[in-house]
């Protein structure tokens, strides 16, 4: 894939050896990282038109790393034997963040949110030493699913465990992939069909608890809505933004795909955030927290 001049490919390795195909854009290094979470069952390039908006912005002068969740776009798919859970998709944001520099400030769409819920729980401490937080059509409950993708996924990993339903499996996998990208839930075609499975098994149990929340509250944070989002409500986005205690705003006439949609409004909340992060370093600088890429990790 032929990339542009500011863009750089990385290939992260998480600590079971699963490769993640992430983007660069900008320098090697900065002041600061915006590190971005694409919602589950999509890929990285759901957040080009942002992440080109806020290089502009920007001059280039930060870093921003996009990266695709294992079985996602071009990441690599686990065995057939492993299940995908939240707190392994966790650890994988753990790896990518090790190749982030300087302030980390972490942008999220819709369900990437429950992905940082995870992240906080299992890297608590690590959480707290986020610079900022922009949850975008983002909710402290899990979006509503149609009740065949809530009870589909758990009949098939228990048919999985069981060789002799190997090709029931597939074709309960195969069926079910259709549903989904005919009802526009998973968009494409780039999300490994066992791992989408995993994911929305393990929906159910994604939701930013009080006691997590409350441990980030420190963090500047922000949380955008849009109008006419029917997936995640502005009703849901404002209990996450009490929650986080949280800047709030609403882009009018919008829906559920902000970043793509409405990039500008997006980048203006991104950039208000990272200034507050910055501001905040600046006064109360934290140079244990601060950070360059280990060498030789990041490659070409």
């Amino acid at each position: 894939m032929s990339l542009p001049d500011f863009h750089h490919a990385l290939n992260i390795a998480a600590d079971d050896g699963i490769h993640l195909a992430a983007t660069r854009v900008g320098r090697p290094s900065s002041a600061a990282t915006l590190v971005y979470i694409h919602p589950l069952l999509r890929e990285r390039g759901f957040w080009s038109p942002l992440t080109a908006r806020m290089h502009e912005l920007l001059c280039g002068a930060v870093t921003q790393i996009t990266y695709d969740q294992r079985g996602h776009g071009d990441s690599d798919r686990p065995d057939l034997d492993q299940i995908t859970t939240v707190r392994r998709l966790a650890q994988d944001l753990h790896s990518v963040l090790e190749h982030a520099s300087g302030s980390v400030v972490l942008v999220t769409h819709s369900t990437g949110a429950q992905l940082l819920h995870a992240y906080a729980t299992v890297h608590r401490d690590r959480a707290a030493d986020l610079a900022g937080l922009v949850l975008l059509n983002a909710a402290a409950e899990p979006p509503a699913l149609p009740r065949y993708a809530r009870t589909w996924p758990h009949r098939l990993i228990r048919i999985r465990r069981h060789r002799a339903l190997a090709p029931v499996a597939a074709a309960g996998e195969a069926v079910l992939g259709y549903r989904l990208r005919h009802t526009g839930l998973v968009p494409g075609l780039g999300v490994d069909p066992r791992v989408s499975i995993d994911v929305l098994a393990a929906h159910a149990g994604f939701g930013f608890f009080t006691g997590i929340a409350q441990a980030l509250r420190h963090i500047p944070s922000a949380v955008l809505a849009g109008e006419h989002d029917t997936l995640v409500p502005p009703q849901h986005a404002v209990r996450l933004a009490d929650a986080l205690w949280a800047d709030y705003d609403i882009v009018a006439g919008a829906g559920h795909e902000l970043p793509r949609t409405h990039p500008g409004r997006a980048a203006d909340t991104i950039t208000t955030t990272l200034d507050h992060a910055l501001r905040t370093d600046l006064e109360q600088p934290r140079p244990d927290t601060a950070h360059t890429p280990e060498a030789g990790r990041d490659q070409a």
